[in-house]
C-alpha cells in the first residue's frame, strides 16, 4: 500500500466520510500570512478530510425553525457544530499525521478544527475545495456532491510530497441564478445577493471561485444567539444592521457561558446549511416528513 492509499484508509477508518490532497501550488493565491507554509516551512502537500453532519442532527434545526423548539438548539451544538464533529476531526487529523511521520520521516503538521481553532491558520473551506472535496456554494460554505453543505472538515500540512488529487470538475453544486434559498432563508439577510457587488472571488490552482460576501456582524446576531428571537436570554441587538462594535458591545454586556467549550455559544442558526438543497436534501429531509420545506419570507 503506497502512502496516499494508507492515508487515506487511515482517514477512512477514523470515521471520515472524504479525504482528498492538494499540491502546495494550488494555494498561491493565499492572503499574506494564509499560505500552508507560513505554517508549515517546506509543506509541499494538504490533506484535507471530511464528515457528514447526521440527519438526525439536521432535523433538530427544522425543528427549532418549525416548530419554535429552542429547547433542542442544544443538539445541533453538540453533534452538528461545537463537539462530537471537531473531536472526530480532530483525532483523524491527528492519525492521518503519524502515519505521515512514522512511514515517511517527513513532517505533518494538524490544524485545528471549528470553534476549537485557537489562533490564525489556512482556511479549512479553502483547503477542502483545493483538495477536490467540492465548490464553494454561494453563501460561501463548501458543498459536496454527496452531503451539500453538511460537512465539516479538518487539515493536515506535510512537508511529503503526495500525488494530488484533481479538483472537482463535476457539474456545478450550485447554480445562483436559479437557486436562491440560502440569501432567502438567512433571518438577518447577511448573505449578498447574487448580481449585487456583495461578492468574493479566490483563485485555488487554474480555477476561480465566486460566492456571496457575508456580513459576518449580521450572521453573528443569529449565530451567536444575540436577541431572544434566536434563543438568546436577552436582545442584545436591536439594529437590524449592526456593526462589527456593536456585536463587540453585545458581548461585552453578554454573560460569560459556562455551559459548555465556548465562551459564547455560536450554534444557534444554521439555517443556511439546514436548508440548502445540494447533496439530495429532498430525499434526506423532506420525503421522510423532517421538514416542512421552504417557507421563507
Amino acid at each position: 500500500m503506497d502512502i496516499k492509499e494508507l492515508i487515506k484508509e487511515t482517514a477512512y477508518k477514523n470515521g471520515m466520510d472524504m479525504c482528498g490532497i492538494a499540491s502546495i501550488d494550488r494555494f498561491d493565491g493565499s492572503p499574506e500570512g494564509r499560505h500552508p507554509t507560513n505554517i508549515l516551512p517546506g509543506c509541499k502537500s494538504v490533506i484535507a478530510i471530511g464528515v457528514r453532519l447526521l440527519d438526525g442532527i439536521i432535523q433538530a434545526n427544522f425543528r427549532t425553525w418549525e416548530d419554535g423548539r429552542n429547547d433542542l438548539k442544544g443538539l445541533y451544538g453538540t453533534y452538528g457544530y461545537t463537539m462530537l464533529p471537531n473531536f472526530e476531526l480532530t483525532y483523524a487529523c491527528y492519525a492521518v499525521a503519524q502515519v505521515i511521520e512514522r512511514n515517511l520521516g517527513e513532517v505533518a503538521t494538524p490544524c485545528s478544527t471549528g470553534p476549537m481553532t485557537n489562533g490564525l491558520q489556512i482556511s479549512l473551506r479553502h483547503a477542502a475545495v483545493a483538495a477536490g472535496l467540492g465548490e464553494f456554494g454561494w453563501m460561501s460554505i463548501v458543498l459536496t456532491p454527496k452531503f451539500g453543505p453538511r460537512n465539516r472538515f479538518g487539515v493536515i500540512l506535510t512537508t511529503a510530497e503526495i500525488e494530488p488529487d484533481p479538483m472537482y470538475s463535476g457539474s456545478p453544486l450550485c447554480d445562483p441564478t436559479v437557486c436562491t434559498v440560502c440569501t432567502d432563508c438567512c433571518p438577518t439577510d447577511a448573505i449578498g445577493v447574487y448580481g449585487s457587488d456583495d461578492c468574493h472571488s479566490c483563485k485555488l490552482g487554474e480555477k476561480t471561485y465566486t460566492y456571496a460576501k457575508v456580513s459576518f456582524p449580521r450572521c453573528e446576531v443569529p449565530t451567536q444567539g444575540l436577541r431572544r428571537e434566536f434563543g438568546g436570554t436577552e436582545d442584545w441587538i436591536t439594529t437590524d444592521d449592526p456593526t462589527t462594535q456593536d456585536i463587540t458591545d453585545a458581548y461585552g454586556r453578554r454573560p460569560v457561558s459556562m455551559s459548555g467549550l465556548q465562551h459564547y455559544p455560536s450554534w444557534y442558526c444554521g439555517k443556511c446549511l439546514s436548508y440548502c438543497p445540494v447533496g439530495k436534501w429532498k430525499e434526506h429531509f423532506l420525503d421522510r416528513s423532517l421538514t416542512d420545506g421552504y417557507k421563507f419570507d
